[in-house]
């Protein structure tokens, strides 16, 4: 069978779709309890410089991250408090979550369609009986595209880390409601040693997973790998 008039149109939706779907998936490995737990346990991670306990720092950025993850109302946070009584988080810095939410649930939304897409149009080439589907060179062309956006977000990075996270948070957020004194407490949580970590992390994934997906995009088009030739 030849190939579908929909069939290069199908190619570049999925080639779009995989690193969407790969963000969005590194976005959820890296709000879990095991990756704060680990990062804090971490030779040489900052001391908060008010006297939070590790465990007591592990615990608030725990609630902190099932607040995102679970699209949880802003009272989970509102109601926690500090060793001393008094609430963990004032009004801009609640505000601030609640943003922060909206755009953690927006990514997640995205990946999300990323991944029907891809196993929609995986299912529809296969009840269709397309001999050669554009999912393998999707693969390649999908790795290509997300190795190539992250030489340049992670050059972006290494060059000015200042500049970067700057510029990343007046993308997502208005004005400067991201910016909190040194004492408010989503600084002595997530100080920027915390969000320089979790960028390299996202960013070794995404290559890991990249390299993973262009070879195997790769390997599916050799021949003798179960493609058959066109009718």
């Amino acid at each position: 069978m030849k190939h579908s008039r929909w069939s290069p149109w199908i190619e570049r939706i999925l080639v779009l779709a995989l690193p969407v779907l790969l963000l969005a998936v590194n976005l959820r490995l890296v709000t879990n309890h095991r990756f704060v737990r680990w990062e804090y346990q971490r030779p040489g991670f900052p001391a908060d410089p008010y006297g939070l306990s590790t465990e007591e720092r592990i615990r608030l950025a725990q609630v902190c991250q099932d607040y995102l993850a679970s699209n949880a109302d802003i009272s989970l946070l509102a109601e926690l408090e500090l060793p001393d009584g008094e609430p963990a988080f004032n009004q801009r810095e609640l505000r601030h979550m609640e943003d922060v939410q909206a755009v953690y649930l927006g990514f997640s939304i995205a990946g999300l369609i990323a991944a029907a897409v891809w196993i929609g149009a995986a299912a529809a080439l296969v009840v269709k009986g397309q001999h050669r589907p554009p999912l393998p060179s999707a693969l390649w062309k999908g790795s290509l595209l997300t190795i190539g956006l992250l030489a340049a977000v992670g050059a972006f990075m290494l060059l000015d880390w200042g500049q970067f996270f700057t510029a990343f948070h007046r993308l997502l957020f208005e004005g400067d409601t991201w910016i909190f004194p040194p004492a408010d407490t989503l600084i002595r949580l997530f100080p920027i040693r915390f969000w320089i970590d979790v960028a390299a992390a996202i960013v070794g994934l995404l290559l890991i997973e990249s390299l993973m997906a262009g070879a195997a995009g790769w390997i599916w088009t050799r021949p003798g790998t179960g493609q058959a030739a066109d009718d």
